[in-house]
């Protein structure tokens, strides 16, 4: 790792610059602002590269009022790229213009983030929520319904609340003080 003096004298550590390279995902996105025409939102990683200990891939999105473009890293070039790609939902599903309403993909408005087809990150029980109503939702307005498919999703709803239920039951969570509008 490169380092420098700071102005303190202290030694501050920088990773190296990570090229781009080769483009080795693309997706475009239409943005449809309120006012003027609508503009292309284009989504790219470049090739993964070995940076030290570290693998990085560089991850692209223009088109919109912020763009980005920074540099994923992970442990090996598989899951620079899958941070990539999940770091790339993240933004576009945090995005005002996604939150407004103005992202479209395949002709078609992008209500959920689950409809910007990326990988969200799953750590958040909400994130997953969404994905699986977006999905749903999708899957009722074709007219699909698969009655074992839906028993099968409720066995393993069922299976996540008692892993979570365990979990919870073994972290060290205080309980909440009673305040006098707390009934008994």
């Amino acid at each position: 790792m490169r380092t420098r003096s700071s102005p303190s004298g202290s030694k501050e550590h920088r990773r190296p610059s990570v090229p781009f390279g080769r483009r080795v995902a693309y997706r475009q996105y239409l943005w449809r602002p309120p006012v003027g025409r609508p503009r292309v939102v284009e989504l790219e990683i470049g090739t993964p590269v070995r940076i030290e200990r570290d693998w990085a891939c560089r991850l692209r999105i223009s088109g919109l009022p912020t763009s980005f473009d920074q540099a994923i890293y992970g442990i090996d070039s598989v899951q620079a790229l899958e941070l990539a790609l999940v770091t790339s939902g993240k933004l576009l599903a945090g995005s005002p213009e996604f939150r407004a309403g103005q992202i479209e993909q395949f002709g078609k408005r992008v209500d959920e983030p689950a409809a910007l087809f990326l990988p969200l990150p799953m750590f958040s029980l909400q994130g997953a929520q969404e994905n699986l109503l977006g999905y749903l939702e999708r899957q009722r307005k074709r007219g699909w319904e698969n009655e074992e498919w839906r028993r099968g999703l409720l066995v393993m709803m069922r299976e996540i609340a008692a892993d979570l239920a365990t979990l919870a039951a073994h972290l060290p969570i205080k309980p909440r003080a009673r305040r006098p509008t707390d009934r008994k």
